[in-house]
């Protein structure tokens, strides 16, 4: 029995590591701390890329902590963490370090078709104290998309510096005007969580600076999204330049946790309360109402949705469903458009010395043989799986894809057929040849 466990056990370490590797089709590299990977850090990884590009350079982190400070000046660059609450990159500068509010971010990305998905940024520098500033993140460019990530600190923490942004199911943890920029960013189903540290528990959630009277280049819309606390009081946002601009639409808050008034001026600038428009849209949450905001606040009869705010253009927006409101604000209906599918890519490695990146990618819907636990095809069509099956055995296969590569999802427009195995569905948006 024992012999027979040991030949067993021989058996599966063969079929694991003669499993075959699909190769990275070139613009796709993979960083990972334990070395199986092409690049240990996330900037080298960066820094490998060419300075133009006009189509996406995917670069795959896997679990680990990366304590650097990452700078991304080049166009068309995704960063895809394994997991975002194990890909962790941080750093723990502040302005009182750095003599400037953004250059101390932990990653700052001043590009252009810049994304980010299943990542926390982080800023560890201690706060409070004189010059605290820490932004985890900064982002500087237009079609910036971020979805699934987690952005830690406690004084400013995320800087939309100026551009668009889109910013999905996201966490932002913060005190001191932890969302802030000059930029135009929307936040899509996020959570915002106040937090007390060092004796301070009043928290300011925004500090816009759009400085555009028609209110077209800056401002933040916050929509379907939640605001939780520790305990901290907060301020909805200060006023921090002339036509600051803050939506908060159907989003839920602590209401006993809402300093009443909900927004203030920084000290000095209470001219520009009559040129600003701040205030909230159909908003809910426990004992939450609007008593007693202060008087110059907007009072919105309507939010914007997601497309206009963003300037009519969401073809950046990738691996998502995204939201447009029906004319009638009164009856806001939502029409769900899938996109290009960027995320569910799989990750591979070209690196022959480090060839396990593929097996060790944290893939939930995997089984230990590399075959997905959802082995539905594609198309569940009988016709169509018979095509398929007569494409996958003929002769001439040369428009069929290899062994695991993509074949399928929503979105996806090339082939679905596979020059080995059959197409196989590992979710909604992506199946892949095995």
């Amino acid at each position: 029995m024992k012999l027979f466990l040991i030949t067993v056990l021989a058996l599966v370490i063969q079929i694991i590591n003669a499993f075959p590797q699909s190769q990275l089709s070139g613009n796709e590299i993979v960083v990972a701390k334990d070395g199986s990977g092409k690049f240990n850090s996330i900037q080298a990884a960066v820094n490998s890329l060419s300075k133009s590009a006009n189509s996406e350079r995917v670069i795959y982190i896997k679990n680990g902590t990366y304590r650097e400070q990452v700078s991304i000046q080049k166009d068309f660059v995704t960063l895809i963490g394994e997991n975002k609450d194990k890909v962790i990159i941080t750093y723990d500068l502040n302005n009182a370090k750095t003599g400037s509010s953004s250059e101390c971010a932990t990653v700052k990305a001043k590009c252009s078709n810049f994304k980010a998905f299943d990542i926390t940024f982080e800023n560890t520098a201690p706060f409070p104290g004189d010059n605290a500033q820490a932004p985890a993140f900064y982002s500087y460019g237009n079609k910036h998309y971020i979805e699934n990530c987690n952005f830690l600190s406690y004084q400013d923490t995320l800087l939309s510096y100026h551009g668009t942004q889109y910013f999905k199911n996201c966490y932002i943890r913060g005190l001191t005007d932890f969302i802030w920029g000059f930029g135009r960013a929307v936040f899509d189903d996020c959570k915002l969580h106040v937090v007390s540290k060092g004796g301070k528990n009043t928290g300011y959630l925004t500090a816009n600076g759009n400085e555009d009277g028609n209110f077209k280049e800056g401002g933040f819309l916050i929509t379907n999204s939640k605001v939780t606390s520790d305990g901290a009081k907060f301020y909805l946002g200060r006023l921090w330049k002339k036509n600051c601009y803050v939506i908060f639409d159907k989003t839920e808050f602590p209401g006993d946790k809402i300093v009443k008034e909900g927004w203030l001026t920084f000290s000095g600038y209470d001219n520009y309360k009559s040129t600003s428009k701040v205030g909230e849209y159909q908003c809910k949450g426990s004992n939450y109402n609007t008593n007693g905001r202060v008087s110059w606040s907007t009072k919105f009869n309507s939010a914007p949705s997601i497309s206009s705010f963003l300037g009519g253009d969401l073809s950046f927006v990738s691996n998502t469903v995204y939201k447009q409101q029906n004319n009638n604000n009164t009856n806001n209906k939502t029409v769900v458009k899938t996109t290009t599918t960027t995320k569910q890519s799989a990750p591979t490695n070209n690196n022959n010395n480090n060839n396990n990146a593929w097996n060790n990618w944290d893939w939930n819907n995997w089984n230990w043989w590399g075959q997905p636990n959802n082995n539905n095809n594609v198309n569940n069509n009988n016709n169509n799986n018979n095509n398929s099956s007569s494409n996958n055995s003929s002769s001439n296969n040369n428009g069929c894809n290899p062994l695991y590569y993509q074949c399928g999802g929503k979105g996806f427009k090339g082939s679905s057929c596979c020059k080995q195995g059959s197409c196989k569905k590992i979710n909604d948006y992506f199946s892949m040849c095995s």
